[in-house]
């Protein structure tokens, strides 16, 4: 399913990127790759607060779309 979905307080494991290389390039440098773990922090407009490996980032809506997780 993909992380947009996803509530306040939900945690899942990411399973796979779709999109471009740029796409998938640019999201492995923040972190998200298969197999970590992502917490919903908060949701705030289209966007989302994520906390990802002791740090928190703030993807938008398109993005969140393109990873696909699995719920803990």
């Amino acid at each position: 399913m993909p992380l947009a979905i996803l509530k306040r307080g939900d945690k899942a494991r990411i399973m796979t990127i779709k999109g471009t290389d740029v796409v998938k390039k640019h999201l492995g440098a923040l972190g998200f790759v298969p197999g970590v773990m992502v917490t919903v922090v908060q949701l705030s407009y289209g966007n989302m607060i994520l906390g990802i490996h002791d740090s928190r980032i703030a993807v938008n809506d398109d993005l969140a779309k393109r990873i696909l997780v699995q719920a803990a």
